[in-house]
């Protein structure tokens, strides 16, 4: 049976030393190669590897796989790998990034056609979020207007990188405009706490109560997500005013997520002193660390204190 051309260039890839003059003349020609599958790998090799010189070679392979898109680079597959390794080299020219942001591919599926291009407008954003281009964020709040909520969600983490006065206004005003899908108000919350601290916590927390489920628990399960003090507080005082179990248990969930001292002991103590519900409820919120020993092991403790056994 004949070898297949593209797997056998694909598998000589793993063995080619990247650092010497010879691995960076093989990996130059994986860059010019047709094949979109061994150009995408050799991207992702040059990216894991810091390899810089070869920049150009890969800047240059873009171009040439997005000018003829699926005809050239089905499902992006070169095109992303390419600008994932250039954001892992802190490449600083907006000119590729801006090109991936404003690319959109429609592909032929089982269904209607799809966007092969999502991924790579979200990951471009991130490169020109890390880049020096002083209208990054006029860039990039074009995305969070995107029909994909994956692209979306890169436009808000690109901002969170971004950072400062404006970009919290921007995630601000998409919060309070909200979004249909609920993974990108998650975003929202998680880069708002991040960029905000102490500021954020009371707008995330307005959400935490809000009567739209998902938005709800999205909200709740990124304040335990931050690992702030301030927010872990607020989980454990909106815990004694919650009745609904099934909104208890996402607060426990978020506070053993958080790992944060105070709420480890406080899902300790409801485990010792609580009703047998809501101690079943933080035990099994406790769970997620069962692999943690000492955890473990001091939750053990807490049962038996509960039962009688002491520690």
């Amino acid at each position: 049976m004949k070898n297949d051309p593209i797997e056998s260039a694909l598998a000589r890839l793993d063995d080619i030393p990247v650092h010497t003059p010879e691995g960076k003349a093989s990996f130059a020609k994986a860059l010019a190669a047709k094949s979109n599958l061994v150009v995408a790998k050799a991207a992702r090799i040059l990216g894991g590897a810091q390899c810089l010189d070869l920049t150009r070679e890969m800047v240059s392979a873009f171009d040439r796989m997005i000018a003829k898109g699926a005809t050239t680079d089905k499902a992006c597959a070169a095109t992303i790998a390419i600008s994932r390794a250039l954001v892992q080299l802190d490449y600083d020219s907006p000119d590729l990034f801006l090109t991936g942001m404003r690319h959109v591919q429609m592909e032929g599926s089982f269904g209607p056609p799809v966007d092969a291009a999502v991924e790579l407008r979200a990951v471009s954003a991130m490169g020109l979020a890390n880049s020096t281009y002083p209208h990054k964020l006029r860039e990039t709040v074009l995305l969070l207007a995107d029909r994909e909520w994956q692209a979306r969600v890169g436009a808000i983490r690109a901002m969170a990188v971004v950072g400062g006065e404006s970009a919290s206004l921007l995630l601000r005003f998409k919060m309070l405009t909200g979004d249909k899908e609920p993974e990108v108000m998650a975003e929202c919350f998680s880069a708002i706490l991040l960029l905000e601290g102490s500021e954020g916590v009371p707008l995330v927390a307005n959400f935490a109560e809000s009567a739209e489920g998902e938005v709800r628990e999205a909200a709740i399960l990124a304040m335990g997500a931050s690992r702030r003090a301030d927010a872990v507080a607020w989980l454990i005082e909106a815990f004694g005013r919650t009745v609904s179990i099934p909104w208890k248990k996402c607060m426990l969930l978020s506070l053993s997520t958080s790992r944060v001292e105070a709420a480890v002991a406080f899902l300790l103590g409801l485990v010792r002193e609580g009703s047998s519900s809501t101690s079943a409820l933080a035990v099994d919120a406790l769970s997620i660390h069962a692999r943690d020993e000492r955890l473990a092991s001091e939750v053990a403790a807490a049962v038996r204190s509960r039962d009688g056994g002491g520690a």
